[in-house]
Order: C-alpha cells, then sequence, then structure tokens
C-alpha cells in the first residue's frame, strides 16, 4: 500500500471538518438539497475513515480522538443549518435538542473528570445515532415531517446517551474504541475486546 493511502483516513476527517464549515451557508442560503447530499457525505467519511484506518494499520489514538472531535462539531453545525433552513420546526422541538447535547456534555464531562480526556469510545449506539441522525435531518433538509425526523432523532440519541454514559461510569481507564457497555464490562474484568470490522 503507498504511503499516500495512509493519508485517507486523516483526508476524510478533515473533509468532515470543511464541511462542517459549509453547511450553516447550505442552511442560510436554503440550499436544503445540497446540505441533504453534505450530510450524506460526511455520514459516508465517517463510516469509512475507521474502517479504512483499521486496514491500513494507521488507527492510532490521536487519529481516533480527531474523528469524535470533528464527529461532534459536524452535528452541531447541521443543526445551525437546519435552524436557518427551518428555524420554527427546531424550536418547537428544541427539548430533543437540548436533550442531545446535553447528553452529550454528560459524556464529556464525565470521561474529563474520571480520565482527563475526551471520549472516543465510536461505541455501535453512536453509530447507530449517526444512522437516526442522518435520517432525521435529511428529512427535514428536503422538507419532510419534523415529527417524524425529531422522532427518529429522539430515538438514536437515548440509545446512544445511555450507553455511553455506561460506558464512561464502567470503564476503569480511559480506551478507544468500545463498542458497548458491555463490552466495557469486558475491560473492567480484564477481558479483550472483541471489535467488530466497522468498529
Amino acid at each position: 500500500m503507498g504511503a499516500a493511502a495512509k493519508h485517507v483516513p486523516l483526508a476524510l476527517i478533515v473533509f468532515r471538518a470543511a464541511a462542517a464549515l459549509i453547511a450553516p451557508l447550505l442552511g442560510w442560503y436554503g440550499l436544503g438539497g445540497l446540505l441533504a447530499a453534505l450530510i450524506l457525505l460526511a455520514t459516508a467519511s465517517d463510516v469509512f475513515d475507521g474502517i479504512i484506518a483499521r486496514r491500513l494499520g494507521v488507527s492510532t489514538t490521536g487519529l481516533r480522538r480527531a474523528d469524535s472531535a470533528v464527529d461532534l462539531v459536524f452535528w452541531l453545525a447541521g443543526l445551525v443549518a437546519l435552524y436557518f433552513l427551518r428555524s420554527e420546526d427546531m424550536l418547537a422541538n428544541w427539548g430533543v435538542i437540548a436533550f442531545g447535547i446535553g447528553a452529550e456534555i454528560v459524556e464529556q464531562a464525565v470521561s474529563l473528570v474520571r480520565f482527563r480526556r475526551m471520549t472516543a469510545t465510536h461505541a455501535r449506539s453512536a453509530k447507530f445515532m449517526g444512522l437516526c441522525l442522518l435520517a432525521g435531518m435529511t428529512m427535514l433538509a428536503l422538507g419532510g415531517s419534523s415529527a417524524v425526523a425529531f422522532w427518529v432523532i429522539g430515538i438514536g440519541t437515548a440509545v446512544a446517551a445511555i450507553d455511553g454514559w455506561a460506558i464512561m461510569l464502567i470503564l476503569p481507564h480511559w480506551e478507544a474504541d468500545i463498542p458497548s457497555a458491555l463490552a466495557a464490562w469486558g475491560v473492567r474484568a480484564g477481558r479483550p475486546v472483541k471489535r467488530h470490522w466497522l468498529g
């Protein structure tokens, strides 16, 4: 494998960071179709950067932490974009948004207090939430039902929040790529983590 190929995972993370800058502009100018396409591409980049990094043997802790941080920034930027695009619907569902942001703050706070660093668990529940965000935010960007969109977002957020909090409370030490709270129990018991090819 060429040396240039080893930079592909980082390039995908950089792409997602750039998408976070572009998304609010698309929302501001009412370009919902382009925003939906950007959300899809950013989600695809999030899926494949980890897969490619593991296949190339370049899945470092630093890269995984950068991946997690950029994910958070992108989804927040997506919310800003959707506020510009559909402010009334976003304000009407502020409770779901507040819960999602609050849940992330709590999880990061627990990690910082216990381990002095932000999370990089890449749990399967977080991947599920990412798919729910993709579906819900795409629906909103394309002018679909806000009620259905926020139900989907809310379910994904709740599942990820409960699992993420449990992981942070169970882990005996900071570790990246913990698939679930059950896997965190395994780490506490001294068992190796069995990771799926998706993370």
